[in-house]
């Protein structure tokens, strides 16, 4: 959910501060203040220990960029000929134009680690790992090009969540399984998982008084959201989140209980779903384990500080903090999502058309 608000605050950011920002290749280290005692603009703190001044080719020809050694080293990124970093364009009223590195530019390491994920996913799985790709692409852009844009409107993140997570569901199992029974009754034991998650913790937001400003960040925004939904935003992102994990769940149980069914058509409809739930019930651990195991990893170093400070503060404040509860929330909401998908799932893959076997069950 964290993720979710910054991704908001950085479109928001974009509109709002109208800095330009340059991309740029580190061409040569010219000096620094205690090396060649270099006259800069900048000047030296009690965080900073030097001032190194590098030569960049941008887009628009070669400029000099003065950059902070900080005391402390573990904030310091040592470039070198070569980098390319991101560039802060900063106009001043008497004409001058001065440029500050805010970061390396990440682009060609995210294109890297997107080609290797793409080459073991082909790999591994043949066409249906091209065919995961292109749905997993889809469901991206309906965040990114459906979601967020409405949700920047005004509208119900919690509404346009479970609309995302149904059309993610539908194209996803689609290049999996094809238009087939097997296909909807996992989507359906899906969207009823990630429904219920958002239903749950839309509850528990309201009953444990959460507003959705979980990070300083967040706080920091407060006057700038307008319309925006925040506390929404909370379930929205339990739905989003939760939704890989329950719909693997649910097409792991319509897969075994179609087979199932196929290699034994004698078996009747309440055989059929208790095999369905034992077989959720092996999936369950691993996935449970899974979910909360990917939340807490993705707060570690919230976490890390927490550790830090647990014998300052009581029990009482450490759990009341929001972002605590939040992730708390998320990690027991996404949880049940894939319980309740798995008897859902197992009833129609075990139920739904078999007319003759229910006929014979009920007999």
């Amino acid at each position: 959910m964290k993720k979710l608000i910054l991704i908001f605050f950085v479109i928001i950011n974009t509109f709002i501060f109208s800095e330009e920002y340059v991309s740029g290749k580190i061409t040569a280290k010219l000096g620094s203040v205690k090396e060649n005692n270099l006259v800069t603009d900048m000047e030296l703190t009690d965080e900073t220990e030097d001032i190194v001044v590098y030569e960049i080719k941008t887009g628009k020809g070669i400029v000099n960029v003065e950059s902070p050694v900080y005391s402390d080293k573990s904030l310091n990124i040592n470039f070198k000929a070569g980098d390319r970093v991101i560039l802060m364009k900063d106009e001043y009223e008497d004409g001058r134009t001065t440029y500050f590195i805010t970061d390396t530019d990440k682009r060609i390491s995210y294109a890297a680690l997107s080609l290797i994920f793409i080459i073991f996913t082909v790999a591994m799985a043949k066409i249906k790992g091209v065919k995961a790709l292109f749905a997993l692409g889809v469901s991206v852009a309906a965040i990114f090009y459906f979601f967020l844009p409405l949700v920047l409107k005004g509208y119900s993140p919690i509404f346009l969540s479970v609309v995302t997570a149904l059309f993610s569901s539908v194209v996803t199992i689609y290049f999996i399984a094809g238009f087939s029974r097997k296909g909807v009754n996992a989507v359906i034991g899906s969207i009823g998982g990630v429904i219920f998650s958002g239903l749950l913790s839309a509850y528990f937001t309201n009953k444990m008084g959460l507003t959705g400003y979980s990070t300083v960040d967040a706080v920091g925004y407060v006057g700038i959201l307008g319309n925006i939904k925040v506390k929404e935003l909370i379930s929205a992102g339990i739905i989003l989140g939760s939704m890989g994990a329950v719909m693997d769940v649910a097409m792991s149980i319509s897969s075994s209980l179609t087979e199932l069914k196929e290699k034994n058509p004698n078996l009747l409809p309440k055989e059929i779903f208790t095999s369905g739930i034992n077989i959720g019930r092996d999936i369950v651990g691993t996935m449970i384990n899974t979910l909360i195991l990917a939340y807490i990893g993705s707060s570690l170093f919230d976490i890390l500080i927490i550790s830090i400070h647990i014998n300052e503060l009581p029990v009482a404040r450490l759990f009341n903090f929001e972002f605590i509860a939040v992730e708390i929330l998320k990690s027991f909401s996404g949880s049940i999502g894939i319980l309740v998908a798995i008897p859902i799932t197992a009833y129609l893959s075990s139920y739904m058309g078999t007319e003759k076997n229910i006929l014979e069950d009920k007999k």
